[in-house]
This record gives structure tokens, C-alpha cells and sequence, in this order.
């Protein structure tokens, strides 16, 4: 019978008996979570930090903005005055024409004394 295919597969083979080591006891981690307190104290920090940040940026482009806002206000009253001084010279030009002087001086009774006329160089 030692032949029989059969009869081999019903036999149970020979275990070798193993010790097994047995776990030694883990020392238990007590878990807090998942963040520590140091880390959590330098996140805020941080955050603050960047809000501080933040709003002072913010500050200073409002200020700017303020100040140029400012600017265009006085050039617009330069450009104001300048066009204001134009015209009075337009009109100063046109009230020393000689023709004109001329022609008050008749008015208000004035003559010409070609012997009393001093030549008066501009400038």
C-alpha cells in the first residue's frame, strides 16, 4: 500500500512542533493628537505674523494711493493756473500793441512831441 497515490494524500504529514517567541509587551505611546502644542503656538505666531504683514501692505497702498490722488489734484490746479497765465499774457500782448497805445493816447488828449520821445529797449 505504500504504492497508493490515494493513500499518501490521506496521511497527514509530520509537523514539526516551532516555538513561537512570544510578543513582548509594547510600551504604550500615550497619543495627545495629531499637533503638538509647540507646533500649534508657532503656527499662530506665523499666522499673526502674516496678517500684521498683510495689513500693513495694505496701509501703505492705501497712503499711496492718498498721496497720488493728492498729486493729481495740485497738477490739475497747476495746469489751472498755467492756462490762466497764458491768457494774460495773450491779453497783455495784445493790449501794449502800439496801434492800440496810440489810439488812448488820443483819446485822453495826449500828442506826439517827436523831440520828447525816449527810445526804451525791451527785455
Amino acid at each position: 500500500m505504500s504504492n497508493n497515490v490515494a493513500y499518501k494524500t490521506n496521511v497527514e504529514p509530520k509537523r514539526v512542533h516551532r516555538e513561537t517567541p512570544q510578543p513582548q509587551p509594547k510600551k504604550q505611546i500615550l497619543k495627545r493628537g495629531k499637533i503638538t502644542l509647540g507646533e500649534k503656538l508657532i503656527a499662530s505666531v506665523f499666522i499673526i505674523v502674516i496678517a500684521v504683514f498683510a495689513f500693513k501692505i495694505i496701509h501703505v497702498q492705501a497712503q499711496v494711493y492718498s498721496v497720488n490722488q493728492g498729486i493729481q489734484e495740485k497738477q490739475a490746479e497747476v495746469d489751472k493756473q498755467v492756462k490762466a497765465n497764458e491768457d494774460l499774457s495773450a491779453e497783455v500782448a495784445d493790449l501794449s500793441r502800439y496801434e492800440r497805445v496810440w489810439q488812448k493816447a488820443k483819446e485822453l488828449g495826449l500828442k506826439l512831441d517827436p523831440d520828447n520821445v525816449k527810445v526804451v529797449e525791451g527785455k
